[in-house]
């Protein structure tokens, strides 16, 4: 009786969000039991981030941690439509997108995220994107989840230089300047890369 109990239990707590989405609840108030719902998969920081679906300029919705980041080496970089044209930073990470090579989609997948949600449609993105030859996703989606999404990144504000690079295998994380030497990033992408493709260092800094 107590082992069907729990199990009723348990289905109840499945049944909740579908049945508050059929009874025309506001997403809000549902949004936190959404987050808090434990993940299928976890990886070394993955309590780090929310919960949440974001889309990219070709309209293609992914769960930013479970699709994205869990179990993969990324770069991502922060800016916007408006923010682009005051300080630029696309045009330096296109050159990083070149000296990955045919990394890049395999082993190492880079992502910029939109600060002005609000703003910045998934159209509004893929004109940006393709303006400047970048052929990694550019993600945006519901304000309050790419809000909660920059903070765990710790980004403020509209325009922002700095990067992250990640091995969510490892769980090891480090930040570098978007407008950096690209090939100061690529290096930091080898220190944190596993296996054949670990490089402590790309060249004599000295001669760069």
């Amino acid at each position: 009786m107590k082992s069907r109990r729990v199990f009723l239990t348990s289905l109840a707590s499945l049944v909740v969000p579908a049945a508050a989405t059929a009874a025309g609840i506001n997403k809000k108030d549902t949004q936190s039991v959404f987050k808090n719902c434990p993940r299928a998969i976890g990886g070394p920081t993955a309590s780090r981030f929310p919960q949440v679906v974001v889309q990219d300029q070709n309209k293609k919705k992914s769960w930013f941690y479970e699709e994205l980041i869990h179990d993969k080496l990324v770069f991502i970089s922060f800016t916007s439509v408006r923010g682009e044209k005051l300080y630029p930073i696309i045009d330096n990470l296109v050159k990083v997108q070149a000296m990955l090579e045919d990394r890049l989609g395999k082993d190492v997948f880079m992502y910029t995220i939109s600060t002005s949600p609000e703003e910045d449609s998934p159209q509004e993105l893929k004109k940006l994107a393709d303006s400047k030859g970048a052929k990694w996703p550019f993600l945006t989606g519901e304000v309050d989840d790419v809000q909660d999404i920059l903070a765990a990144f710790g980004i403020r504000g509209r325009i922002n230089g700095l990067a992250w690079v990640g091995n969510e295998k490892t769980g090891r994380w480090m930040t570098k300047a978007s407008r950096q030497h690209p090939l100061y990033i690529a290096e930091s992408i080898a220190r944190l890369s596993i296996g054949k493709d670990h490089k402590p260092f790309l060249i004599d800094m000295r001669s760069v």
